[in-house]
């Protein structure tokens, strides 16, 4: 049964369903160097590839909610939350490149997780991401996901297995940051060390 695409808000942020005022945004953020840098985003990214992706995402889907961030009216980013069977799933989201640095990822995180384990009954929400990807752990961090491990070869990235960081949050755990973990400073400088440099992905000349 496909999952509803519920909207979702906290002060001026909205969790919504995509539509068709996405597609640009989207396309800005698809070749975007970061999001190239740690996403699968193909890197020869075409409007008609985000006006079939938007359109794809923009309805419900058998085991994914894809929701839309909007900011002040503007397309902020997407986040997904994945259903991965045994009463627990996953999380994957992406920031608009005017928009990071502000926090809204991190309430966005909050807005899904809260869905996921207090409406939708789940036992369980993981996060992973290509290990040294400190600003997606830092979105996580914030709503109490505890600190990741390492593992090698863990995640696919343009034909390469590669390391990944993974961390979990369960639904009786709080959902803030605690205790030594209180500091973001600290926090980073404790995250594991990737094993080799991370991934660039290559400059597309026109």
């Amino acid at each position: 049964m496909p999952y509803d695409i519920p909207v979702l808000s906290e002060s001026e942020l909205t969790l919504r369903p995509h539509d068709e005022a996405d597609i640009d945004p989207v396309l800005s953020r698809c070749v975007d160097p970061l999001t190239r840098r740690w996403t699968t985003v193909p890197l020869e990214y075409t409007r008609e590839m985000a006006v079939e992706y938007v359109a794809a995402i923009s309805v419900p889907q058998e085991k994914e909610i894809s929701w839309a961030l909007e900011a002040g009216g503007a397309y902020a980013g997407t986040l997904d939350l994945r259903f991965k069977g045994a009463n627990s799933g996953d999380l994957g989201f992406v920031t608009a490149p005017e928009y990071r640095g502000k926090g809204l990822m991190s309430r966005a995180v909050g807005l899904a997780v809260a869905y996921a384990l207090d409406d939708l009954g789940w036992d369980v929400v993981s996060w992973s991401a290509n290990a040294g990807n400190v600003g997606s752990y830092k979105a996580v961090w914030r709503n109490g996901f505890p600190p990741p491990i390492a593992v090698p070869h863990f995640l696919p990235h343009r034909g390469k297995m590669v390391e990944g960081w993974v961390s979990s949050l369960a639904a009786e755990a709080p959902r803030k940051p605690s205790g030594s973990w209180a500091q973001w400073n600290d926090v980073a400088a404790s995250l594991p060390q990737p094993s080799s440099p991370p991934l660039f992905t290559p400059t597309l000349r026109s």
